[in-house]
């Protein structure tokens, strides 16, 4: 039964009655971007904290950028990459309540987008119910707000996922430029050489011979980090400016896996801030290893042709557990874990047990709505 499973063609189809399949993704993608606008509201609504703000952290450092470009008296701001900001400014003048209310907007306009395009990836690969499902549990997953928030977190997954999707289309100059956009979303955007560069591969059969002039197009991807450079270069005195800037934010490079050994630690008591973090940053990797490990082995393993997407995941989850933050060892790596699509896509399979997805939906969205209260609160760094 197993092997049948992984050596069985996928057929891309709707569901009967869905229509169109991008018409199908996008249907989904609203209804839970509806269902996770209705948690915040109701969170709001229902918090004894009457001081709420669902733009915290980060999200205030973007929207400055937005305004006033990367600030002098803010060494640590070149850290935050320019595209998202970008169009925070650009989408401004076009709608009402400055820059705050933009910044939201395009992250749940991305959000949107990159749901669809999350379906739209699953049902390809596997099948429209296995889509369905891994857009519900990305979207009820404990860190699924920041896809709504004003963080960069939805413009990045919907240019990565993007770029996977076009790249399994043999689409390879879009690929490649959805690629450059991530990169200037994020650094961690370049990592996509490698499964573009794998799957380019793989269509070829391995043999250089059939290799095109159009695997340049996966050469676009490092120009969005590239042009970010030129620009810290002209204008912050050093092309390595975003790099210089992760010092003032503790941020230091370990040996793989020594930052969640280093979290895994940190306890101070039962209810104390640091164990707080260690639960939830380590024991979020812990299961997003463990999923990934089920990647490649046992009943929903992936088969050979989708290594790019597993390939990938691995690459994400191995360099965030080599970044570590001088205090809270893997501050922000929940969030971070998000963007391995394949743990996404395993998870959704699994979900075909009905046991485990009333567990994904119910544990993931009553964790989703906790997490999000006390980010909007600021008392403590959900990130």
């Amino acid at each position: 039964m197993t092997q049948l499973a992984i050596a069985v063609p996928v057929v891309d189809r709707a569901p009967a009655g869905a229509g169109s399949p991008w018409r199908a993704a996008f249907l989904t993608a609203f209804a839970a971007w509806l269902a996770a606008t209705a948690v915040r509201l109701a969170v709001t609504a229902l918090s004894p904290t009457t001081v709420l703000n669902w733009t915290q952290w980060d999200a205030l450092h973007y929207v400055r950028i937005a305004e006033e470009g990367y600030p002098a008296d803010g060494p640590g701001y070149p850290a935050f990459f320019p595209l998202y900001p970008l169009l925070i400014r650009l989408a401004d003048p076009f709608l009402p309540g400055g820059v705050l209310i933009s910044a939201s907007v395009v992250a749940n306009v991305t959000a949107i987008g990159a749901l669809a395009l999350l379906h739209r990836l699953a049902a390809h690969e596997i099948d429209p119910e296995t889509a369905h499902r891994a857009v519900w549990y990305l979207t009820a997953s404990p860190m699924g707000f920041f896809l709504f928030i004003g963080y960069n977190e939805s413009l990045f997954l919907l240019l990565s996922i993007g770029a996977l999707y076009a790249a399994r289309h043999g689409h390879w100059w879009l690929a490649g430029s959805l690629g450059a956009l991530s990169s200037a979303t994020r650094l961690f955007g370049v990592l996509l050489v490698l499964p573009l560069a794998i799957e380019y591969l793989r269509q070829t059969g391995w043999r250089p011979r059939r290799i095109r002039p159009d695997v340049l197009g996966i050469a676009l991807v490092p120009l969005g980090v590239a042009a970010y450079s030129l620009y810290c270069w002209q204008e912050m005195g050093s092309p390595l400016a975003f790099s210089i800037a992760q010092d003032e934010w503790n941020r230091r490079y370990t040996l793989p896996g020594g930052a969640w050994l280093v979290a895994a630690g940190q306890w101070d008591g039962w209810l104390g801030p640091r164990t707080l973090g260690t639960i939830i940053d380590a024991g979020s990797m812990l299961v997003a290893m463990v999923l990934l490990v089920l990647c490649v082995m046992g009943r929903f393993r992936f088969r050979p042709d989708q290594f790019y997407l597993v390939a990938y995941s691995a690459l994400c989850l191995l360099l965030v557990l080599s970044t570590e933050v001088g205090g809270r060892a893997l501050q922000s790596a929940p969030r971070y874990a998000m963007e391995a699509v394949a743990i996404v896509l395993v998870l959704a399979r699994m979900g075909t047990w009905r046991l485990v997805d009333r567990l994904v939906l119910t544990v993931g969205m009553t964790l989703h709505a906790v997490l999000l209260m006390i980010f909007m609160t600021g008392t403590y760094l959900i990130a």
